[in-house]
């Protein structure tokens, strides 16, 4: 795993855990944009493969 995908994955789970504890709060979609972000950087995570 290279530095670039630890970061995306690292950024996926702080957004999601973010975004699960907005929800509660405050209601899903006032919290949407923030779950959508962990998505877009997991979709990231999962793109971003090494050459080899």
């Amino acid at each position: 795993m290279t530095l670039k995908q630890t970061i995306y994955m690292a950024l996926a789970v702080a957004f999601l855990v973010i975004g699960v504890h907005q929800s509660i709060v405050v209601g899903v979609l006032e919290s949407y944009w923030i779950i959508m972000l962990s998505f877009i950087f997991l979709m990231l995570f999962r793109m971003d493969k090494p050459k080899r």
